[in-house]
């Protein structure tokens, strides 16, 4: 799948919000990308966010598997439309920190990711 321009620059404001952690932004971000649910509870939608696409832990996760985890955040609030242009990165992003969970070296990714949203956003006069 190729990212248009657009696609990109949300995925990068997606990216450094949530390597920021600020709430508004990454909900923000995540409605710009097509996200829908039914209720749209913001909580929801950031933890939907920090565990799709930058961390997962004991304490985010509630101490669950991250995939009972995602079905238990679906089961809060439906998700009724889930922007298919991200999912390789989300799956990306979970498949480094379960190698990172494997060697004992837990990562953000979005923090990881950080420089490179923000040359992009740079390039594109967004910073």
């Amino acid at each position: 799948k190729t990212l248009t321009k657009e696609e990109r620059l949300v995925f990068c404001r997606l990216i450094l919000a949530l390597a920021d952690d600020d709430k508004d932004a990454v909900v923000k971000a995540l409605k710009e990308a097509g996200y829908k649910s039914q209720k749209m509870d913001e909580d929801i939608m950031y933890t939907y966010a920090r565990v799709a696409y930058d961390e997962d832990n004991e304490t985010l996760t509630q101490g669950q598997h991250i995939q009972l985890f995602m079905e238990h955040l679906h089961d809060s609030d439906p998700v009724e439309h889930l922007p298919q242009q991200y999912i390789m990165a989300s799956r990306v992003s979970i498949l480094l920190r379960g190698l990172g969970h494997a060697v004992h070296q837990s990562r953000s990714v979005a923090k990881a990711w950080r420089p490179i949203a923000e040359k992009v956003l740079r390039e594109e006069g967004e910073l």
